[in-house]
């Protein structure tokens, strides 16, 4: 059987992008979990200046607006040298979170880092999912 992870999973794009910042918090879309145990988010980076750090972390609720939100414990972070960060990506994969709501959340502290966008991508679906979510406009599975 082939697998694809256009029909195992739904892929959004939970944060559009960021110009160079730091010491702020850019809070993602909050993504449903309803039907899956999983759910990874993906951190897109652009320049990052030396010295930056970047944390991920997930940001979870069983309330839609995660009004009852914490953060979950682990958290993908690095510290920048000179050029380790430019045009890298952070990933955070939450298994199992015990609650139905998720946010990925990106922290920015001690110098500029330029964000290209946050990616959460749900899978191991109990019902496995037919069309993706209004983000994805365009999708084909190629099999040779």
């Amino acid at each position: 059987m082939i697998e694809s992870l256009l029909k195992a999973s739904k892929i959004d794009k939970v944060y559009i992008a960021a110009v160079a910042g730091t010491t702020d918090t850019l809070e993602g879309d909050i993504l449903d979990l309803q039907d899956c145990d999983s759910v990874t988010g993906i951190a897109i980076l652009g320049n990052v200046t030396i010295n930056a750090v970047l944390t991920l972390k997930a940001y979870t609720g069983d309330e839609d607006d995660l009004g009852d939100g914490e953060y979950e414990t682990d958290t993908a972070t690095v510290t920048a040298t000179a050029t380790s960060a430019d045009n890298k990506l952070l990933v955070l994969d939450v298994i199992k979170p015990g609650k139905r709501y998720v946010r990925f959340d990106l922290v920015r502290a001690i110098a500029n880092a330029v964000v290209d966008g946050v990616i959460g991508i749900r899978y191991n679906f109990r019902i496995i999912p037919t069309t993706q979510p209004t983000d994805v406009v365009n999708s084909n599975i190629s099999v040779n």
